[in-house]
């Protein structure tokens, strides 16, 4: 029987020492990740979520084909919002997760189902002899298989503070703090940032990690929000912050969202997309629900990078349920169709060489 995830995503080039894959899920992000480890490849899933009113993917059973009956080595949440958490149950039904690691946060009211169900899945993991790793914020990578792993954010402080504050200021200020990962090596990277907003950016991150942060992919936070850009008072969108984008210096971003007309939050953000337009051209912004594209992004062993859709084949081979009941997942409009403001190229198959820290 035929594996489409397994004849998609798993390389076979062996010069492919990272690869991940932006997976079309709708509103909320999921991506793999996959880092060459010896003559296999260790694989991470950062977030999940199940979408049916916008035809996301069902990351549970693409996860258990692609790992062909091994388990899945590590799960990442950013932060517990459900957009990033619905169908951690599920994740953990469909196949045996040997680690879990999160942020640490524990959320509003709104999201408190989505937490509940991801403690629940670490205690089945910690309980089958797994482990739980609360993610923190450093100036060192990690090893991960060939590659190495930055985690950026959380500061090391700010959970306390957090769990102190209303329901709706700790949404915003778990934006503010929730993971951002880095990973690649030598002067080749693919950057994760979540939901991270300007606040995570100016006060915490681009200063501190100015020489971390170059990355030739960048997925853009918060769904294309425009978040990352300007403060929630900053109505008329007059002050942009664009150090942290520049900093990046991307040559490409992949924005993981549905349409506008299928966003309950209206994303991805015009005003946002025109930046990411300015910044690396129309044809490097890739945003996943124009054409229900996933996104495969490799770094290779001399330092090029490529980034190509799938095609949608993902998409149409793991469609989530249309009639499920479990649509937890932060909230899309019921699927409208039409075209997105922003249609990636049909083949967007390029190289570019790695370049120097700032």
């Amino acid at each position: 029987m035929s594996n489409v995830a397994r004849d998609t995503i798993w390389p076979t080039d062996p010069d492919i020492l990272v690869r991940v894959v932006v997976l079309y899920v709708g509103q909320g992000n999921s991506a793999l990740v996959l880092a060459a480890d010896g003559d296999t490849y260790k694989t991470m899933l950062v977030d999940i979520n199940l979408d049916p009113g916008a035809g996301g993917i069902d990351v549970p059973v693409l996860v258990k084909d692609l790992l062909d009956g091994e388990a899945l080595p590590v799960f990442t949440n950013t932060h517990p919002h459900s957009d990033h958490l619905c169908g951690v149950l599920e994740l953990d039904e469909a196949v045996t997760i040997n680690e879990v690691r999160h942020s640490g946060h524990v959320p509003g009211s709104d999201d408190c189902a989505a937490y509940d169900n991801l403690q629940t899945v670490i205690a089945n993991v910690t309980d089958n002899g797994g482990t739980e790793v609360e993610l923190k914020g450093s100036d060192s990578s990690e090893v991960f298989g060939d590659a190495e792993l930055y985690v950026l954010a959380p500061a090391k402080h700010v959970k306390d503070d957090i769990s102190d504050e209303t329901d709706e200021v700790r949404r915003q200020r778990i934006h503010e703090h929730c993971a951002v990962l880095r990973v690649g090596s030598g002067e080749t990277w693919i950057m994760i940032p979540g939901d991270a907003d300007r606040e995570a950016w100016e006060i915490h991150i681009t200063d501190h990690h100015a020489e971390r942060l170059p990355s030739q992919v960048f997925l853009a936070p918060h769904h294309g929000s425009r978040s990352f850009f300007y403060k929630a008072e900053d109505e008329k969108y007059e002050n942009p912050y664009l150090d942290a984008l520049d900093t990046i210096n991307p040559t490409w971003v992949i924005v993981s969202a549905p349409t506008q007309e299928e966003s309950r939050h209206d994303h991805p953000h015009d005003e946002a997309m025109e930046h990411y337009v300015n910044k690396v051209g129309e044809a490097n912004v890739l945003h996943t629900g124009a054409e229900r594209h996933s996104y495969i992004c490799d770094i290779f062993r001399d330092g090029t990078c490529t980034v190509t859709p799938d095609d949608g084949a993902l998409s149409e081979a793991y469609p989530y349920d249309p009639d499920s009941d479990d649509d937890d997942d932060g909230g899309s409009k019921e699927a409208k169709g039409g075209p997105s403001v922003f249609t990636p190229p049909p083949a967007n198959v390029r190289k570019s060489q790695g370049f120097a820290s700032a």
